[in-house]
């Protein structure tokens, strides 16, 4: 087993919906300009961004019920862990890099076990360990990643979904201190995913100056920020089509992978994206004030504790409405590609749409 060859391991946990997914394409579509500068972007643990490594921490348990681990085959996990631990650590003695980075913004919600595990490697393949991480108001987080939630298969309504989410991933202060005590990180460095706080107003630069990466976009082709985002229509119907896919063809929720048909929706001009009532998101801030409050105090070193500094950003149009009109299904499955089940989906539409879905 090769020697700590690293002076420095990063470790960028997201926050997911912080521009990780864009953060990891520039760094994935730049490892020579990376490496030239001493940085290591290494490709075991995934091309772009690093799965395996969020894999290699999960329990046994934990990586059966992990979409990513049965879109792999399901390998006996052991082996897979050996295997991948050997296979990087040959990748990053190979690289004689100064510095390790690593991205995968599953990682910030990881239980203290799996944060050992990972502890293990990450001292294996240098010293110094670097936390960085990008924190979002969680009023916006809540609306995103129900989008997400849908496009991979949820089949109830962001009224429905939005209640019970966030208890663990949104109490920022517990998250970060369980990270410093179970890693025991160099250095934590924990940044607003706001524009006004970004370095130069740009969340490449800001990015490249939290991992210490020692250069600045200018020398690199800088992507545009990937906006994944659909409108409420696009997710009402990607909703009904996770209600077909498991009524019909007996998929499970939250393993359905609805990529192809995403991208096909995005190619679309966007209507108002769905959102939930001001006072509902209102009260998911003031549910999190006092942690906000500690996370900006001890780990930005914000003395009035003042985390987030902006106001919530809303899109020029928003619906709190999730319904889909019948009439506007077969139009919506020709676009997505679904034609030869929109009759099905039709009739799954008029139901949902009878129930007069509460907003709130």
């Amino acid at each position: 087993m090769p020697d700590p060859s690293a002076d420095e391991v990063v470790l960028h946990l997201g926050a997911g919906k912080t521009g990780t997914s864009s953060l990891q394409y520039l760094m994935a579509a730049h490892r020579d300009v990376l490496a030239k500068h001493g940085t290591l972007y290494p490709q075991t643990p995934g091309k772009a961004r690093h799965t395996r490594l969020g894999l290699y921490a999960k329990s046994d348990e934990d990586l059966v019920r992990t979409a990513a681990w049965r879109r792999m085959g399901s390998p006996e996990p052991q082996r897979f862990r050996r295997r991948f631990r050997r296979r990087l650590l040959e990748e990053v003695s190979h690289a004689g890099a100064r510095r390790v980075l690593f991205s995968d913004e599953a990682l910030l919600g990881i239980d203290e076990d799996a944060i050992g595990r990972l502890r293990d490697l990450v001292r294996a393949v240098g010293d110094d360990v670097r936390v960085v991480v990008y924190l979002r108001r969680q009023d916006e987080r809540l609306v995103s990643r129900y989008q997400q939630e849908v496009k991979t298969g949820r089949t109830t309504t962001l009224a429905e979904w939005a209640p019970g989410y966030g208890t663990r991933i949104h109490d920022y202060h517990r998250l970060l201190t369980t990270w410093r005590t179970a890693l025991e990180p160099t250095a934590m460095v924990v940044r607003r995913f706001e524009p006004s706080s970004f370095l130069g107003g740009n969340l490449y630069d800001d990015f490249l100056d939290a991992v210490g990466a020692g250069l600045s976009s200018e020398r690199l082709t800088v992507p545009e920020l990937r906006n994944e985002s659909l409108d409420a229509e696009g997710v009402e119907l990607l909703r009904l089509l996770n209600l077909y896919r498991v009524e019909h063809e007996g998929a499970e929720p939250r393993y359905i992978d609805n990529s192809a048909v995403v991208d096909l929706l995005r190619q679309r001009p966007p209507g108002p994206m769905l959102t939930l009532p001001d006072d509902v998101l209102d009260r998911e801030m003031e549910r999190w004030e006092a942690s906000n409050r500690a996370t900006a105090t001890e780990f930005i070193g914000d003395a009035e504790g003042v985390l987030f500094r902006e106001p919530r950003r809303a899109s020029q149009a928003t619906t709190t409405e999730q319904r889909l009109d019948p009439d506007r299904l077969d139009h919506l499955a020709d676009i997505a590609g679904l034609a030869d089940i929109r009759d099905p989906l039709r009739e799954i539409a008029e139901r949902e749409a009878a129930k007069g879905h509460p907003v709130a």
